[in-house]
């Protein structure tokens, strides 16, 4: 009987060191350095970075402008995880789009434009969009990264230049 309990208490504190060394990494990894940079280049070559692709990247404030038509999207990977990225033309604010079971919820987000399913750790993947004007969220689909606030709003406008606020 002795057995079992000291045994029940060991495995008790192994799984809250356990627990608990996990939440400090993932706090860590989260919060202490960038994942990656999102950019928008347009028909002439114009370069913007949108911002730092991390948990907790999503923008507040005035949202960038670019011009409608062919923008290619590169989402550079710096991270020792993979990301992934889609584009959903919708209505709603960068933090406002439908989540179930930890993703968003395509149906509702709005209208799918694109996606680029996994950037590998170290990788840059990209690809080519025709937008037309209106509003747009930029996100990471991995379970639980969207939450935690990999995402960015942009607005596409019929003649605006590439801006950054």
């Amino acid at each position: 009987m002795r057995f079992t309990q000291t045994r029940r208490r060991a495995v008790f504190v192994g799984l809250v060191l356990a627990v608990g060394l996990t939440v400090a990494i993932v706090g860590f990894h989260a919060h202490s350095h960038s994942h990656g940079d999102l950019r928008v280049i347009d028909a002439e070559g114009n370069v913007q970075v949108v911002g730092a692709w991390r948990l907790g990247s999503a923008a507040g404030g005035e949202l960038p402008v670019v011009a409608s038509g062919d923008l290619r999207f590169e989402l550079s990977n710096a991270d020792g995880v993979r990301h992934s990225f889609v584009v959903v033309r919708t209505d709603l604010e960068g933090a406002e789009l439908p989540v179930s079971k930890g993703r968003v919820d395509l149906e509702g987000a709005g209208e799918l434009v694109g996606n680029v399913e996994t950037v590998l750790p170290g990788g840059s993947e990209g690809r080519t969009f025709s937008l037309l004007p209106g509003q747009y969220v930029l996100y990471c689909d991995i379970a639980g990264h969207y939450e935690g606030g990999m995402y960015y709003s942009l607005v596409v406008e019929e003649s605006a230049a590439l801006t950054r606020p």
